[in-house]
């Protein structure tokens, strides 16, 4: 009973109490900064370790402009599926890592009812204003699944409507986000031609075709170094989703930088 009173309390006071301070920095770590297999260890560590048992998710819970993104992706119509701890991983590469890569674009694969983009795409209103986001998905819910490597979805994530996620982002002011409606397949390859390259390739696919489509097309769309983020993979509903990335891990010689809360995986990083 006690510790349900001070769960109470410390969620009550953390959803009063008002941002108050940007994070400035990530913690050091007492490790070496090294680039092998295609993946910086030190980078992956100090995003997951510190949001998991350090200060860094209190830190990031008190920045406004990650509290006004989540606002965002939390307004009823919109609202996302990703969870506080992804959220807070998605700002963080995007604050502190796609600075320093040649594109600071970010495409989405599986928006749904639309919260995760226009989270995205609050962060580069305000952190690369030339930057946007492209978010893909039938808007329709799932296409059909091969029983050979997928388990049926626990939703059909047909419970969307694109006109309402346009509208919303419009009256946020957010007009650096365009909605690509249809099968990944088809519209991707357009998009890639207009965007030119990606820093962040948000991978939020179930089905192990649309995973597999999406790493493998986006490589050469990345910028180098690029991130690959799997928001399903790591779910025991999505063994396509998981069987894809270790398709990609032993086809690229890769290794994963970071496994919580996400899977991320860097595209030519040093080429």
């Amino acid at each position: 009973m006690a510790r349900l009173a001070k769960r109470v309390v410390h969620h009550l006071k953390r959803n009063l109490i008002p941002p108050t301070e940007p994070v400035a920095a990530l913690p050091v770590l007492d490790m070496a900064r090294v680039i092998e297999r295609g993946r910086c260890a030190y980078d992956g560590y100090q995003r997951g370790s510190s949001l998991a048992h350090g200060a860094l998710a209190e830190q990031v819970w008190n920045d406004p402009l990650f509290r006004k993104a989540l606002a965002a992706a939390r307004l009823p119509q919109v609202r996302t599926m990703c969870t506080e701890p992804r959220l807070m991983n998605l700002f963080l590469l995007t604050k502190f890592f796609l600075k320093d890569l040649g594109s600071q674009n970010v495409i989405e694969y599986g928006t749904y009812r639309g919260g995760g983009a226009l989270f995205l795409a609050t962060l580069l209103k305000e952190l690369y204003p030339g930057a946007r986001v492209w978010a893909l998905d039938t808007f329709e819910g799932m296409p059909e699944i091969n029983a050979n490597v997928d388990l049926p979805p626990p939703d059909d994530f047909a419970d969307t409507n694109l006109n309402t996620i346009r509208f919303t982002a419009e009256q946020l002011g957010l007009d650096n986000v365009e909605f690509v409606k249809g099968l990944i397949q088809d519209t991707a390859p357009a998009v890639y031609a207009k965007a030119g390259s990606f820093g962040l390739a948000h991978i939020d696919v179930v089905l192990h075709s649309a995973v597999k489509y999406a790493q493998d097309t986006a490589w050469e769309a990345m910028a180098p170094g690029g991130y690959l983020v799997y928001d399903d993979a790591t779910e025991p509903t999505c063994p396509g989703a998981t069987r894809a990335v270790e398709e990609m891990i032993e086809g690229r010689g890769l290794s994963m930088e970071q496994v919580w809360p996400h899977i991320i995986m860097r595209a030519r990083l040093g080429a």
